[in-house]
């Protein structure tokens, strides 16, 4: 895989990890919403059972929101504002600006592989306490295609969070760049519909016996006052020209 494909593939990965967790909202309904939050990201193989662990950190402030991973080596910035998504190489100080046009489009791309253009889910009757929160668990979708491939994504929510469904509305607004068009906005609208936060998401890809699994684990949510720097394009930072692959 080139490094143009790995750029593409990491955007549209972390356009889903957000996208499961929440739904569509005008960026005008919470523009004075100050948050932070910890995940818990864990990546397993089966069989082999390897992993790896990360913790994701982001903060969400107005329209703007950063996610910072691997101890700050690879971070996001989103600025509607401004028109544009920063994907920052910490290690390399190195950054790729991309229009907040093509990032919405990826955005939705990335919703229609997660959700197959319709979004049915089923409570199974199990619960279990994550951190300090008591949680049900609901299997969001379970899909298949042509080349025998299988994906499943379970989610365990709370009512225990504290935070009212106009937050996670707001949050998943920004993530797919505050535009959206119907469709999009149905498939998110009936994942809101799921009574609870999502605590835990599952999210597992089978290919006939290969299995990867990643699980990304609520460790933080809470209100507080963010500093507008927290969103700036760090400097001295070198900016890499990508080519936008066909179709976008």
């Amino acid at each position: 895989m080139n490094k143009k494909s790995m750029l593409w593939r990491a955007l549209l990965g972390f356009a889903l990890s957000l996208a499961v967790a929440g739904a569509w909202a005008q960026t005008a309904v919470m523009p004075e919403l100050s948050l932070y939050q910890e995940e818990r990201v864990e990546t397993i193989n089966y069989p082999g059972g390897s992993q790896g662990t990360f913790t994701t950190k982001s903060w969400i402030k107005g329209v703007k929101m950063r996610t910072d991973a691997l101890e700050g080596q690879d971070i996001t910035i989103i600025r509607p504002d401004l028109g544009v998504v920063y994907n920052i190489n910490g290690a390399r100080k190195a950054y790729v600006e991309t229009p907040l046009a093509i990032y919405r489009k990826a955005s939705k791309q990335s919703i229609a592989m997660m959700a197959g253009g319709d979004i049915t889910y089923r409570w199974t009757g199990r619960t279990k306490k994550i951190g300090k929160w008591s949680c049900r668990e609901v299997v969001v979708s379970e899909e298949s295609n042509s080349v025998g491939q299988e994906m499943k994504t379970i989610w365990w929510v709370s009512k225990d969070i504290g935070l009212n469904k106009q937050i996670y509305r707001h949050i998943m607004s920004i993530a797919l760049g505050n535009e959206m068009d119907a469709a999009t906005t149905k498939s998110l609208e009936k994942l809101t519909s799921i009574d609870g936060y999502p605590v835990q998401q599952e999210t597992s890809i089978k290919h006939h016996d290969l299995t990867i699994k990643q699980i990304h684990t609520l460790n933080k949510l809470e209100q507080k006052p963010i500093e507008d720097s927290t969103f700036d394009l760090p400097s001295g930072l070198t900016k890499i020209a990508v080519p936008v692959p066909e179709g976008f």
